[in-house]
C-alpha cells in the first residue's frame, strides 16, 4: 500500500515523496486475470517515481487500464490514479496530478467507499496537488478530513493499536502536521510529529518513507523552536537515508539539507556548510538546477554563507531562486528576499537591504493571514525602518503584524515584542519598557533550555540580536542595571557557562563526596559537545556505519551526566542557580572595582555599537554608531596588517584610530581616564582584536615611528572577562610563585609517525610539513628560569607528548606554558576543532597520544593553573568574525581548570613570542597582576630602543589575556 506523504526541505518547501523502492518484477501486461493485476501492480511499485517519473506514470496507467477493462475494484482504481498523480507531480505536471486524484475521489464516492483508507490517501493527495496549482488554502482542511477518517478507522494512539493500523495512522498525523507547517502554523504542527513517528515505527516501517517522516519532523520542530528534537530527527533522517536509499537517490540531498538547516538554526554555522553544499550538489545533479527543491538548497547554502561572512555569495545564492519561487511558492519567495535583505544589511549595503525588505513585505502581504512567513516578512521590514531611524514607520508595520496575528490567534514572536517595546521607547510612548521586560523573561527561559542541551553546542548566538535590542532599550531609558543585565545575558556563552561549572568545582574542594559527581558533570558535558560535532561530521560525510560507536558513547555519557546532575541537585540546593545567567547590578560591580579599575563593555549590534563604562564613581552608557557592518571591515583590515607584520609605511593607522573613537568616544574615554586596569567584555568582530593596538591619535604622515605612537596600551592594562559578572570574582593580586610547567619544541620527524600513530592520525602528512620550533625550546627554558617557581617541569622534544602531559595534569600550577604550533579548525585535513601540536607518542596510545591535543581533550585534562600561556599562532582565532568569541582553545583551558588564559590573535614570530612570554612571566614573578604584567611586557617591547622592529604592534600586541575567574 502506497503512502503519500511530504518531506520538507530546508526552508519549509513541501515536496511529494516517492513510493518505496522495491525490486524490479518482470511482468507481462497481456491478459486480464488477477495474477496479471498483481504483476502489473508489483511492476509499477518497483519504479521510483522521483527518479523515473514518466516510466512510473506509464506503469500505473497500464495497471489502471487493466482494472478498468474488467471493472476492477473502485478502491484499486483510486489507488492507481493516486500513483499516477504522484508521478505527474514529480514531472511538475501539477494540473494533471490534481485531475488524477479528483478522478480517484469521484470513483470512490460513486462506489460508496468514502470511509476507507484509500479515501484518506486520496484526500491527502488532493491537498498536496491543490497546493501545487496555487490553492494552498485547501491543504489543511483536506488533510484534516483525511486524518479524521483514519482516527475513525484506527483510533488516536498509535502505540495502543495493532502495528498494521499504526502505520497509516502515523502517516495521517504526519500529513496533517506538514499541512499545518506549510500554512505557517508551526506550533500546532509540532504536536503531531511524535505521534506520527511512533505510528510509523510501531507499524514496522523500514522503507524510505520513514526517512521522509524523520526529515519532515525535523523541519517542523526547528521552526517550532524545538531545536533539540529537530537535531535528533535530522540525524536519524540522514542515517535512514544512508541505510534505506540507493546511493544516487535524490532524497540524500533532502536529508543533508535538513541536517544543514538544523545545524544552522542551532548556530553551528561552520558545521552546516558541508551538508548544505552536499544537498545542493545532489539536487542539482539529480533534479536539475531549476527544480524547486534545488532552489531551496540554494537558498539555505546562502544563509550559511551569510553567517560565515561571505555576503556576496550569500545574496547571489538567495536571489537565484526568487523569481521561480514567486510563481510556485510565494511564502518561500518571501524567505529568499528577507534573507537577502539581512545579508545586504550585514554587508553594509543599506539601500539594497531596504529595497529587498520592501519587496519581501509586499509579497508577504499577499499571503494568507495565518501564514507565519507573512509575519516574518513584515517584521523584517519593521526592523529595516527602525534601523534607519524611521520609528513611526516601524511601529506602523508592527501594528499591521498585530492585526494579522489577532485575526488568526497567532501570538507574535518575542522578536516582535522586543522591537515594538524598543520602538515605543524611541518614540517616547508609554509602556515600551514593560513590553521589553516581559519579552526578556521569555528569552531567558529559552536560553537556559538551549544551554542545557549538549546537542546544540551553540553559543546562544540566535538570541544575541534581541538581547542587544533589550540592552538598547535599557540604555535609551536610562536603566543602567537593566542594561548591565542584558549585557550579562548577551555574554552568557559557552565560556561563561564553563567557568560557572569550574567555580562550582572549586567551591566544593572541602566536599570530597561531591568531587566525583562534579567531575563527571564537567568532563561528561565537554565530551558530549565534542561527540555531537563528530556525529554531525560523520553524517554529513555519509559515514553512517561509523555512527554506532559514537551513539553508544553518547548514550552512556548522557546517563552519567544525568545521574551526576541529580546527585548534585540533591546535595546542593543552589545547584540550579549556578547554571543560570548571573544576576548582577551596577552597585555590586562598583563595590568590587578598585579606585584604578574599570569595566568596559563594547558589543556591536546590526546597526549600532552598544557601550557601557563602569567605574567606582560613575556609569556611562551609549548606543552609538558603528554596528557590525562598520566594525567588521575595520577589524579585518587591521588584523590583516598585523598578521602580515606590515611596516609603518602601509599600516592602516586611520582604521586603528577610527576603531578607537568608536569604542572610546569622548564620554566613555573620560570615564576611563586614569584607570590603569580595564576589564573588557566584547563580542563579534571586536573579540578578534586586542584593544591595546588601537590609536588615540593618528601620527603625522611624515613621522611614523611605531615606538612613539599613542597606542592604547600606554593608557590601560586590558583583561578580557567572559561576562560583566566575572569582575566580581576577578583577582588582581600578583602571580604567586608555585609550580611551572612548560611544553615546547614538539617532535614531528618521520620517525615519530610510525606504526599505530600513523594509522590513527589522519593529518600526519600535514603535521610533518609544519616547521620545527627550535626557538621554543629556549623560550620554555628561559620562562621557567625567570618564573621563580619552586618546581619547574619542562617537556620538550620527545618528552612533549599527550601521555606525559596527562600524567602531570592533576597537579596545581602557577604557570603552564605551551610554546608550540596552534591549529585552527579545518587548518589541517580532518581537523574538526582547534588544537595544539605535541609530539606523537610511541604508538601505543592511539588517538589519545597522536600529537594533536584537541580542544575537547584539553577540556578533559583537569589542568589547574593560575594561567595557561599559549605561545602559539592563532590560538585566539576563529574561522570568521561571526564565530563566537574565544570558544575554541580558550574555552577548553577554562573548562579544564585554568583561571586565566593568554593566547595569540595572529601568527607570531618565534623570537617575538619568546620575548613577550619571558617578560610576562618575569613581571608575574615580581608580583604584578596578570593584566599589568602583560601590559608591562608589551611596553618593554614597544620601547626597546635596541630593536626597532619590536615596536611594531604585529610583534608586541598579538597576545590577549582572558580572565576567567
Amino acid at each position: 500500500m502506497h503512502r503519500h506523504i511530504f518531506a520538507i526541505a530546508v526552508t519549509g518547501l513541501a515536496i511529494a515523496f516517492a513510493p518505496p523502492v522495491l525490486p524490479q518484477v518482470q511482468t507481462n501486461s497481456e491478459g486480464a486475470g488477477l495474477t496479471d493485476f498483481a504483476s502489473l501492480k508489483a511492476a509499477a511499485e518497483a519504479i521510483d517515481p522521483l527518479a523515473e517519473a514518466a516510466k512510473s506514470e506509464g506503469a500505473w496507467s497500464a495497471y489502471l487500464e487493466a482494472l478498468e477493462a474488467q471493472d476492477g475494484p473502485a478502491e484499486e482504481q483510486a489507488r492507481a490514479l493516486n500513483r499516477i498523480g504522484d508521478s505527474r507531480y514529480y514531472q511538475q505536471k501539477m494540473a494533471g496530478a490534481l485531475a488524477s486524484s479528483l478522478e480517484a475521489e469521484r470513483r470512490l464516492v460513486a462506489a460508496g467507499a468514502t470511509g476507507g483508507e484509500i479515501m484518506a490517501e486520496t484526500l491527502s493527495n488532493m491537498a498536496a496537488f491543490y497546493t501545487g496549482v496555487g490553492k494552498p488554502e485547501k491543504d489543511v482542511p483536506l488533510q484534516q478530513r483525511s486524518l479524521q477518517i483514519r482516527n475513525a478507522l484506527y483510533g488516536y494512539d498509535p502505540e495502543r493499536i495493532p502495528p498494521a493500523d499504526a502505520k497509516p495512522l502515523g502517516l495521517g498525523y504526519l500529513n496533517y502536521a506538514v499541512a499545518l507547517y506549510e500554512a505557517g502554523r508551526f506550533g500546532e504542527a509540532a504536536k503531531y510529529v511524535d505521534p506520527a513517528i511512533k505510528g510509523l515505527v510501531r507499524g514496522g516501517m523500514t522503507d524510505s518513507t520513514l526517512f521522509v517522516a524523520l526529515s519532515s519532523g525535523a523541519n517542523i520542530f526547528i521552526d517550532a523552536g524545538r531545536q533539540v528534537d529537530a537535531l535528533r530527527l535530522a540525524r536519524q533522517g540522514v542515517a535512514k537515508a544512508n541505510e534505506l536509499l540507493p546511493a544516487d537517490h535524490p532524497f540524500h540531498g533532502f536529508a543533508q539539507a535538513t541536517l544543514a538547516k538544523v545545524l544552522l538554526q542551532a548556530g553551528r554555522y561552520e558545521e552546516a556548510e558541508q551538508p548544505g553544499r552536499n544537498a545542493l550538489d545532489i539536487m542539482t545533479e539529480r533534479l536539475g538546477p531549476t527544480h524547486r527543491h534545488t532552489l531551496v538548497a540554494l537558498h539555505n547554502l546562502g544563509v550559511v554563507q551569510m553567517r560565515l561572512g561571505q555576503y556576496d555569495e550569500a545574496i547571489a545564492l538567495m536571489l537565484a531562486r526568487h523569481e521561480r519561487l514567486t510563481e510556485i511558492d510565494p511564502g518561500e519567495a518571501v524567505n529568499s528576499l528577507l534573507s537577502a535583505s539581512n545579508a545586504a544589511l550585514e554587508a553594509g549595503r543599506d539601500d539594497e537591504a531596504m529595497q529587498l525588505a520592501l519587496k519581501g513585505a509586499s509579497l508577504a502581504r499577499k499571503l494568507p493571514a495565518q501564514d507565519e512567513k507573512a509575519l516574518r516578512g513584515l517584521l523584517t521590514l519593521a526592523l529595516r525602518y527602525f534601523e534607519n531611524g524611521e520609528t513611526d514607520a516601524a511601529l506602523g508595520v508592527i501594528e499591521e503584524i498585530e492585526t494579522r496575528a489577532s485575526i488568526t490567534g497567532i501570538e507574535p514572536s518575542i522578536d516582535v515584542a522586543v522591537l515594538q517595546g524598543l520602538s515605543q521607547i524611541r518614540a517616547g510612548q508609554a509602556g515600551g519598557w514593560e513590553m521589553v521586560a516581559k519579552a526578556r523573561a521569555q528569552i531567558v527561559d529559552r536560553m537556559i533550555a538551549d544551554a542545557s542541551s549538549f546537542e546544540l553546542g551553540a553559543d546562544l548566538e540566535n538570541f544575541y540580536e534581541p538581547i542587544m535590542q533589550i540592552a538598547e532599550a535599557a540604555i535609551v531609558s536610562g536603566r543602567a542595571d537593566d542594561a548591565l543585565d542584558a549585557f550579562e545575558l548577551a555574554s552568557w556563552g559557552v565560556n561563561a557557562r564553563a567557568r560557572q561549572l569550574a567555580r562550582l568545582r572549586h567551591s566544593q574542594f572541602d566536599r570530597p563526596d561531591l568531587a566525583a559527581d562534579i567531575e563527571r558533570l564537567r568532563t561528561g558535558t565537554a565530551r558530549l559537545r565534542l561527540l555531537a560535532r563528530e556525529r554531525a561530521a560523520m553524517l554529513a560525510a555519509g559515514r553512517s556505519e561509523a555512527i554506532g560507536e559514537v551513539e553508544r558513547e553518547i548514550a552512556d555519557l548522557k546517563r552519567s551526566v544525568s545521574d551526576a546532575e541529580a546527585a548534585l541537585r540533591t546535595a546542593l540546593p543552589e545547584f540550579d542557580t549556578t547554571r543560570r545567567p548571573v544576576d548582577v547590578s551596577i552597585e555590586t560591580v562598583q563595590a568590587r572595582l578598585g579606585p584604578d579599575e574599570a569595566l568596559l563593555i563594547a558589543m556591536p549590534a546590526k546597526r549600532g555599537l552598544l557601550l557601557m563604562a563602569v567605574t567606582p564613581e560613575t556609569v556611562v552608557m551609549k548606543a552609538g554608531l558603528g554596528g557590525r557592518p562598520t566594525i567588521r571591515p575595520l577589524v579585518e583590515r587591521l588584523r590583516l596588517a598585523l598578521d602580515a607584520g606590515e611596516g609603518a609605511d602601509t599600516f592602516p593607522f586611520d582604521d586603528a584610530k577610527t576603531l578607537h573613537d568608536l569604542v572610546l568616544p569622548a564620554d566613555i574615554a573620560a570615564a576611563l581616564n586614569g584607570k590603569d586596569r580595564v576589564s573588557l567584555v566584547t563580542s563579534d568582530a571586536l573579540s578578534r582584536l586586542p584593544f591595546s593596538a588601537l590609536l588615540s591619535s593618528v601620527p603625522d604622515r611624515q613621522v611614523r615611528d611605531f615606538g612613539k605612537m599613542d597606542w592604547l596600551v600606554r593608557h590601560h592594562a586590558f583583561a578580557t572577562v567572559l561576562s560583566p559578572s566575572a569582575v566580581l570574582g576577578s583577582q588582581h593580586d600578583g602571580g604567586k610563585a608555585g609550580r611551572f610547567l612548560g611544553i615546547g619544541d614538539p617532535g614531528n620527524s618521520d620517525e615519530a609517525f610510525t606504526g599505530e600513530t600513523r594509522a590513527a592520525l589522519a593529518t600526519g602528512e600535514d603535521l610533518r610539513s609544519l616547521p620545527s620550533l627550535p626557538a621554543s625550546r629556549e623560550e620554555v627554558r628561559l620562562a621557567g628560569e625567570v618564573s621563580g617557581a619552586s618546581e619547574r617541569i619542562v617537556l620538550i622534544g620527545d618528552d612533549a607528548t599527550e601521555a606525559r602531559l596527562r600524567l602531570l595534569a592533576g597537579t596545581e600550577y602557577s604557570v603552564v606554558l605551551f610554546a608550540t604550533h596552534g591549529l585552527m579548525e579545518g587548518e589541517l585535513g580532518g581537523l574538526r576543532e582547534p588544537a595544539l601540536v605535541l609530539t606523537p607518542g610511541s604508538g601505543t596510545g592511539g588517538a589519545t597520544d597522536d600529537g594533536i591535543l584537541h580542544a575537547g581533550e584539553i577540556a578533559e585534562l583537569g589542568l589547574s593553573t593560575q594561567i595557561a600561556i599559549l605561545s602559539a599562532c592563532n590560538t585566539a582565532a576563529g574561522r570568521s568574525h561571526a564565530a563566537p568569541a574565544y570558544t575554541g582553545l580558550a574555552n577548553a583551558f577554562l573548562a579544564s581548570g585554568s583561571e586565566r588564559v593568554m593566547l595569540s590573535h595572529w601568527r607570531v614570530q618565534d623570537e617575538a613570542a619568546s620575548q613577550l612570554t619571558v617578560e610576562f612571566v618575569k613581571r608575574l614573578r615580581d608580583g604584578h597582576a596578570h593584566a599589568d604584567a602583560l601590559r608591562l611586557a608589551q611596553l618593554s617591547m614597544l620601547e626597546d630602543e635596541t630593536d626597532s622592529g619590536s615596536a611594531n604592534p604585529a610583534r608586541w600586541a598579538s597576545m590577549v589575556l582572558i580572565d576567567g575567574r
